[in-house]
């Protein structure tokens, strides 16, 4: 976050967000269900996707 954003809005943005708790970090079985395959992370579809921001 610090490479996009000033240190005091990390900082609060952290604050308001907090640690998340192990069960807010699991993915949800759910995802697979409603999407139909494996939930992918974000760098993947950031990859995939690139160019549609250039």
């Amino acid at each position: 976050m610090l490479r996009f954003m000033p240190d005091p809005v990390v900082a609060a943005t952290l604050g308001i967000l907090g640690t998340p708790t192990p069960e807010e970090q699991r993915i949800s079985p759910d995802v697979a269900r409603l999407l139909g395959r494996a939930p992918r992370d974000f760098a993947d579809w950031a990859q995939r996707n690139a160019a549609a921001f250039r």
